[in-house]
């Protein structure tokens, strides 16, 4: 039986990777998205190109909020700042754990062939 195996948690959301159909699905507040590899990258990448600091320190009432976006997917979302922050952190963790993941397999495998 494959069942989706957790990658990383926060405490306001979690992802999986689930085996059968190859995705990474992040679970955030009302959010619950199922990406391909690649999808995932790009939308981390657009995560982490919200310039946080920039926006902390301007006083207009636009950057308090950033709208979230992933076409291929649904995804429109206006978020605060902090949203923001949370999110990122459960991306980037998730990336973290995907690429140690991915390490460990090379790594493992790497050794079977020695033996």
């Amino acid at each position: 039986m494959n069942t989706p195996n957790e990658l990383f948690s926060t405490a306001k959301g979690h992802s999986v990777q689930c085996d059968l159909t190859s995705r990474i699905v992040l679970h955030f507040g009302e959010i619950q998205a199922s990406f391909k590899i690649q999808d995932f990258l790009i939308f981390r990448r657009f995560i982490n190109n919200i310039d946080i600091h920039s926006r902390i320190f301007d006083l207009s009432d636009e950057s308090d909020y950033e709208f979230v976006e992933a076409p291929q997917l649904n995804i429109y979302h206006k978020m605060t700042l902090c949203e923001v922050i949370q999110l990122r952190e459960l991306v980037n963790g998730t990336h973290f754990a995907i690429e140690l993941n991915s390490l460990l397999h090379q790594l493992l495998y790497s050794e079977q062939e020695l033996v």
